[in-house]
């Protein structure tokens, strides 16, 4: 299958996903040029001296008139504050899509829009990123291997979702395809509660009143790497739990249900304690053997 080719990308909010696109867009020769929009001038010029965009605007609606295809790859309450401005100023036939980790309430705000103006809209997610930020990260191969969901309803233009799918398989993503609720499932489950649970150990830790400094000197590579999501951008996430929350407490059940499973067992020195161990140590080796 061909990549799509797209003569002018606009990305709007060149931070690391935004960075990471533009340059790895400009590296692929999947457009002849990449427009930067922002309300940080500084931000922006780092972006052009990085050379991950070719030129940049603070002025979203002159920012993105001109593009074939539209980025939004700002925090996700801003997606659903900008769509409707973005879709209004974009030209007859580009398409809008978006990177956001939640997709019910911007897929329904981007469709509904895009219908009652007649533009194009398809809502995407790549699983890329770290908890890192800003456009000093920004890396081209940051989207190989990573987890890329499109997004399909019964108002999404084929054409339109057919060249939003082949520019993320041009970057090497692996697609999964689905409906918005069932993306919004499913990130739940693998990145949201997981952050969720990262925020509540460091917590909790805190809360015990150790030293800081002692903490700092005996943490081993299990805490770091249990909690290193926790330094993620506390505003991002503030975001996203209001928009999945349904889904975050749904799966906040079970795994509730898991921690007094566990925890019971150690307390009354259950034998099935080792049946769990083992289990999860199988799931967790299965999970890495793709």
């Amino acid at each position: 299958m061909e990549p799509a080719f797209f003569p002018r990308i606009a990305v709007v909010g060149v931070g690391l996903l935004g960075g990471s696109l533009g340059l790895a867009a400009r590296q692929r020769k999947l457009c002849r040029e990449v427009i930067g929009v922002g309300r940080s001038r500084p931000a922006l010029e780092e972006a052009l001296r990085l050379e991950a965009v070719d030129q940049v605007s603070t002025d979203l609606a002159e920012g993105v008139a001109d593009a074939d295809l539209i980025i939004l790859c700002t925090p996700v309450g801003h997606i659903l504050d900008t769509l409707p401005q973005v879709l209004a100023a974009a030209k007859p036939g580009a398409i809008v899509t978006d990177v956001g980790s939640t997709k019910s309430a911007i897929v329904r705000a981007g469709e509904e829009t895009a219908t009652r103006l007649g533009k194009l809209f398809v809502g995407s997610h790549p699983m890329a990123g770290s908890e890192k930020s800003g456009v000093r990260y920004a890396k081209p191969d940051l989207f190989e291997e990573s987890t890329c969901f499109v997004t399909k309803t019964t108002q999404t233009d084929p054409l339109a979702f057919s060249s939003v799918c082949r520019f993320w398989m041009a970057l090497e993503t692996r697609l999964v395809l689905c409906r918005p609720e069932r993306h919004d499932r499913l990130v739940a489950l693998v990145s949201h509660l997981p952050h969720m649970v990262a925020v509540a150990l460091v917590q909790a830790v805190e809360s015990l009143g150790e030293d800081k400094n002692l903490i700092r000197g005996i943490i081993g590579n299990g805490f770091r790497d249990t909690t290193r999501i926790a330094h993620g951008s506390a505003d991002m996430w503030e975001d996203i739990c209001a928009q999945n929350n349904g889904e975050i407490a749904n799966v906040r059940k079970a795994f509730d249900d898991a921690v007094a499973r566990v925890f019971d067992s150690i307390q009354n020195q259950d034998p099935a304690l080792k049946a769990m161990l083992q289990n999860a140590s199988e799931y967790r080796g299965f999970l890495d053997n793709h």
